[in-house]
């Protein structure tokens, strides 16, 4: 019995003592986890507790050259719900028919059907229930009234500050401006960096996106787009605020683009072509500044602020004349008779003499059937005529007849010295045009490039497209003496207090392949079509400014019917800047009675107070 106890005795012992031992060990840990590890862990419940909430920047403004404001921001005012100060004590489906109730109300106020469902809510609650959630937006000063009145009845009911781009020019420029949108947070470069991502407005195109950040800059200078601020905040253990522990640090504004367009030019070029489907392009030739460019028919960039409805976006898009679409840089034409001082060039250059003449019947036969007719043909033709006077008159039987001379190829190189079927390097979206090529036709027709499409080319027709940018920048080498200096529309990048970070300087893209003498030659027939007294385009002329010019009918064939783009080119000095221009209607009657009053009405009115 005794060595019974003994032996129960000794168990009890090692029991006892591997009990000692296990709550010795548990008291260790809890020290290193409670004392040693304390304030380690104390860091890291803190770090799953705060949230970092982005706050975007205020954009920058876009301005013309004179300062006007062509986009800039103004006070928005936005409707939200805080969720933590709506929660109710029984459980999440009773907040959210709590907040429903409350939307309902809410919805009243704005006269609108249910938008917002309880999905939504649910989303926005296991995604980000730390942010507000908008319901309305841009509220008006009547609205705003009724808002803070039901708000005394809805707990968790607030409205916001904000910003919201704003368009004073309406639709002057918009193709050239273009709009914004708020960034998408999933496509965002610094989207890791934040719990809770407040987007900015991005650029979506136009001038908006070209200068979003400053494709030139190492990122010194900020372009439209700033910097964004942050919030630090401490949520509950279901992700709802309860405390701020950084109210805000500011972001950075973006900084202002001052374009090159003028104002009144940009202005007075909109107002001509209202009721047109065409396009405007004027440059100041010594530099390449883009002092107008115009797209018509246009539409109010205000739609787009603070974001478009896709019923509206759809109307614009299938709108007649497709507003949308930027004539001036994206539009591929066939240029008619203004391809002819190139012309006038390449014959020059290999021989023909200026003096030479060629005897204008009417038409030009090719072959033993094709014809072309010359825009005298009524009256028996031209007659006698040489370079000079075939540029004046527009002379169709003299290009086709002295052209055919030449290799198309011949035609092909001062084309292209002269920007013709390659972009301008403006910045923005642009079609490069067509060049003539011989295995262009090929591709096409399967026929071999022949005589009679070496013809139609000395006239601006058959193979061969450009754009009215395009058009511009040559008009603007024939009047600068033969640089082709690349188009730009960014003048320079102030701070929004003003400073001046980057200015802009004139490029060269080339030369054209053309003598001084031999364009001098050209520029004098140039002269004459508006100062001639036979001159295709003399409806332009005008006692403000001494305009040389080129006009251009060109005919196409549209599902059967037969329709006119018309042309004017021109150029000429005024006070200290060298304007060139080109404009382009659709649908027109000839370049010479379309075009040329249009180019005589905008310098009338664009340099009369200049004067």
């Amino acid at each position: 019995m005794r060595r019974l106890l003994l032996k129960h005795r000794n168990r009890v012992l090692i029991i006892g003592l591997l009990l000692a031992l296990l709550y010795a060990a548990l008291a260790v840990k809890l020290w290193q986890e409670q004392i040693r590890q304390g304030a380690v862990h104390q860091r890291q419940i803190s770090r799953q507790s705060i949230r970092r909430i982005r706050i975007p920047a205020p954009r920058g403004k876009i301005l013309t050259s004179d300062l006007h404001v062509m986009a800039d921001n103004a006070p928005s005012y936005d409707v939200y719900l805080y969720f933590e100060e709506m929660r109710q004590p029984r459980g999440r489906s009773h907040t959210i028919t709590y907040i429903e109730n409350a939307l309902l109300r809410i919805d009243a106020i704005f006269d609108r059907s249910r938008r917002i469902t309880a999905p939504d809510l649910k989303r926005h609650m296991n995604t980000r229930p730390g942010l507000p959630f908008k319901v309305a937006d841009d509220i008006t000063p009547r609205q705003m009234a009724k808002i803070f009145e039901l708000a005394e009845t809805v707990k968790g009911l607030g409205i916001i500050p904000g910003s919201k781009r704003i368009y004073p020019a309406g639709d002057v420029g918009a193709q050239v401006i273009g709009y914004t949108r708020p960034e998408d947070p999933r496509q965002a470069g610094d989207r890791q960096e934040y719990f809770y991502y407040l987007p900015d407005l991005q650029g979506v195109s136009g001038i908006e996106k070209q200068f979003d950040t400053l494709p030139f800059s190492d990122n010194t200078v900020r372009g439209l787009k700033g910097y964004p601020g942050f919030s630090l905040v401490q949520v509950d253990r279901l992700g709802f605020v309860y405390k701020t522990l950084i109210d805000e640090i500011k972001p950075l504004s973006g900084n202002n683009v001052v374009l090159t367009l003028d104002w009144r030019a940009q202005r007075i070029a909109a107002e001509l072509l209202k009721h047109l489907r065409g396009a405007f392009v004027l440059l100041d030739a010594d530099t390449g500044a883009v002092l107008a460019l115009v797209s018509a028919p246009a539409f109010d960039l205000q739609q787009f602020s603070p974001r478009i409805t896709a019923e509206a976006y759809r109307k614009l898009l299938f709108a007649p004349g497709k507003p949308l679409f930027n004539r001036a840089l994206l539009g591929e034409y066939t240029p008619g008779s203004i391809i002819k001082p190139l012309v006038a060039l390449a014959l020059l250059k290999h021989g023909v003499k200026p003096d030479e003449t060629v005897d204008c019947d009417g038409k030009t036969v090719i072959g033993k059937t094709a014809s072309i007719r010359c825009a005298s043909w009524r009256h028996g033709g031209h007659g006698r005529t040489d370079l000079r006077q075939a540029l004046e008159r527009s002379c169709n039987d003299y290009f086709i007849e002295q052209g055919m001379k030449l290799k198309m190829e011949n035609l092909r190189t001062v084309f292209a010295s002269a920007g013709l079927g390659a972009p301008t390097g403006i910045g923005l979206p642009e079609r490069r045009g067509q060049l003539p090529a011989r295995e262009t036709k090929k591709r096409r027709t399967g026929f071999r490039w022949n005589q009679c499409d070496t013809a139609f080319l000395c006239i601006g027709q058959g193979y061969i497209l450009v754009t009215p940018l395009q058009m511009a920048v040559y008009a603007a080498a024939l009047a600068n003496g033969g640089t082709l200096y690349r188009p730009y529309l960014l003048q320079e990048i102030r701070s929004p207090e003003g400073i001046v970070l980057y200015r802009t300087a004139p490029q060269i893209n080339g030369q054209l392949a053309a003598a001084a003498e031999n364009l001098e030659i050209v520029k004098a027939g140039m002269h004459l079509v508006v100062n001639g007294p036979e001159g295709s385009g003399k409806l332009a002329k005008n006692p403000l400014i001494d305009l040389s010019g080129k006009t251009g009918t060109a005919e196409l064939n549209v599902q059967g019917k037969r329709r006119l783009n018309t042309w004017f080119i021109g150029f000429g000095k005024s006070g200290k800047t060298n304007y060139a221009a080109a404009i382009l209607v659709e649908d027109g009657v000839s370049g010479g009675r379309t075009c040329a009053p249009l180019i005589r009405e905008f310098f009338l009115r664009y340099l009369k107070r200049k004067k």
